[in-house]
């Protein structure tokens, strides 16, 4: 393990004794017990997400599909300018995702531990919806209180992800007139 996740470990181990402390102390004020709450879980989160970001890497997979998805677009929509052809949006938070849930296909996994992976931040959960972009089956369901994702396959449909992707290139290029790119999208029968 890296020096990262060595010292965030012990930062976050100081920090729950700290809180274990205040808790055990009837005579803490909630100020300072909701203050110890709040550094111990930033320092958790800090914590996890470097072990996240050692163990979880790898973008091989994501990069995998991108490239698939991109020679779909070129091959089914070859008429169409190249901007429209490429694969956008997709970082480190998404390959690291994706490793974690590559490694769990067909198995349910939490939104916590998806959060987990990315110092809880906020925007984890549409970032997981986001891979379906790439034509990756990730079912998602409210199960005991959760909300948990399966991923179908380390394999993305390409079609749908070429499809899904070219839509929204098409419709996010603020370059043309909304009614341009309506009939962009019917001519490539995307529409």
């Amino acid at each position: 393990m890296t020096e990262s996740w060595t010292r965030l470990r012990a930062a976050a181990l100081d920090s729950l004794a700290t809180l274990t402390d205040l808790l055990g102390d009837p005579a803490t004020d909630d100020r300072r017990l909701v203050s110890g709450y709040l550094e111990t879980k930033m320092l958790l989160a800090a914590a996890f997400e470097a072990l996240a970001g050692e163990k979880y890497t790898d973008p091989t997979v994501l990069d995998s599909a991108k490239t698939v998805v991109e020679s779909a677009m070129r091959s089914l929509y070859p008429d169409l300018p190249v901007k429209y052809l490429r694969v956008r949006g997709f970082g480190t938070v998404h390959a690291r995702l994706l490793a974690y849930l590559a490694r769990r296909v067909m198995s349910d996994v939490s939104a916590g531990e998806l959060r987990m992976l990315t110092g809880d931040a906020v925007h984890t959960e549409r970032r997981t919806r986001e891979l379906r972009d790439l034509g990756f089956q990730l079912d998602a369901r409210h199960t005991s209180g959760s909300d948990v994702y399966v991923l179908r396959s380390n394999e993305p449909d390409p079609v749908a992800g070429a499809a899904t992707l070219v839509a929204k290139n098409i419709r996010e290029d603020r370059s043309i007139s909304k009614t341009e790119a309506l009939a962009i999208l019917r001519a490539a029968r995307l529409s």
